[in-house]
């Protein structure tokens, strides 16, 4: 199931009573969007996130509503950058027995941090993956210019069916494949950052066609 983003944030405003920031530095303004449309798809997982990592939890992706810990634990442990919204535009997990893609951003925002950023925190860089300092070294385009999946959990442990891989494709990457008219295919524009082995990016491609 997808959430839109308003449906999201009442959700979360009702659950948590917590009132999202409210700071220009990342409202829906012309000067946080795109320059021109989103290079690409940085998928990541929540706890192993090379950006942004969450932790002690939640780690493992439940039936309940793990977005609503998510949320508390982005707003404590980031409290210090001005965020209306949660960094990534979307953010997926299991809820029950289904499957949620929730936007949790504008699509047309840009991501909070830029590449120089976080490239000068050792205690981010220490822990990237091959792929993740790859991508960063090549410079193949900023995070900021990127939209951002987030899998709520760790993806060294947790367990990902059919339904995750389709959702993502879906929901997640085609529409807007289609939207900003990107060029080039699925593995040209879509990266999976620090995502650990049970992940598995090849699984996407039945899902991501045109």
């Amino acid at each position: 199931m997808y959430v839109s983003l308003d449906d999201t944030y009442s959700i979360l405003q009702e659950t948590t009573k917590i009132e999202r920031l409210d700071s220009s530095k990342d409202s829906a303004s012309v000067s946080n969007k795109f320059t021109t449309y989103p290079q690409g798809f940085l998928i990541q997982d929540s706890y192993n996130n090379p950006f942004l990592p969450v932790r002690p939890r939640p780690r493992i992706d439940t039936s309940k509503m793990d977005l609503i810990e998510l949320y508390k634990r982005v707003r404590e442990n980031y409290g210090r950058f001005s965020m209306d919204y949660l960094p990534w535009h979307f953010v997926c997990e299991l809820v029950k027995d289904r499957y949620y893609v929730f936007n949790t951003r504008p699509v047309d925002l840009r991501f909070p941090l830029m590449s120089k950023q976080v490239e000068k925190k050792k205690e981010l860089t220490e822990n990237w993956d091959a792929v993740t300092q790859l991508f960063m070294k090549n410079k193949i385009f900023d995070i900021s210019e990127a939209i951002h999946i987030c899998v709520i959990g760790d993806s060294n442990i947790d367990i990902y069916t059919k339904k995750t891989y389709e959702k993502i494709g879906r929901s997640c990457i085609v529409p807007y494949l289609r939207y900003f008219r990107l060029t080039s295919g699925l593995f040209q524009r879509t990266f999976p950052l620090n995502l650990g082995k049970k992940f598995n990016i090849n699984l996407l491609t039945k899902f991501v066609k045109r």
